[in-house]
């Protein structure tokens, strides 16, 4: 005879097998979902760090520059504080036309009165999703966007 509310092996196994379809469905989402947001975060971070040079040319009354070096994935405002992201996002992009690129690495000068070079900064996943950073050189204002 069987009990009320018990469940048999079947039932049980039909379940955990629906269970694990949807897993496996959701899987890949959640994934892309994680490295979207590390490359938002990261995006984040640059411009941050951009908007502190700003600030502190500002209020220092000197000259600031933020360096950046793709090729270890660091960043920082005259190489004082040092920022590294994440081992699957990468960096790309240039200053200044003018200033050229030394090893790889390429500068950000902020000046004393709140201007700045144009800047166009990538950041990238390995996925293939990329943010741009760009810095507007009349205000200095830089932007994490598309």
């Amino acid at each position: 005879m069987r009990r009320r509310g018990a469940f048999t092996l079947v039932e049980l196994i039909v379940v955990l097998a629906l269970v694990g379809l949807l897993a496996a469905l959701i899987a890949p989402s959640f994934t892309r979902t994680i490295v979207s947001a590390r490359l938002r975060s990261a995006a984040s971070d640059v411009r941050g760090v951009l908007a502190r040079a700003r600030a502190l040319a500002v209020a220092g009354a000197r000259d600031r520059v933020v360096t950046f070096d793709p090729g270890n994935g660091t960043f920082g405002i005259d190489n004082d504080t040092v920022h590294r992201l994440p081992e699957t996002i990468r960096l790309g992009g240039a200053g200044d036309p003018e200033e050229g690129r030394n090893g790889g690495e390429f500068r950000v000068r902020f000046f004393v009165d709140g201007s700045a070079q144009e800047a166009e900064i990538f950041v990238t996943a390995e996925d293939g999703g990329r943010l741009r950073v760009t810095v507007e050189p009349l205000t200095g204002i830089a932007e994490a966007g598309t």
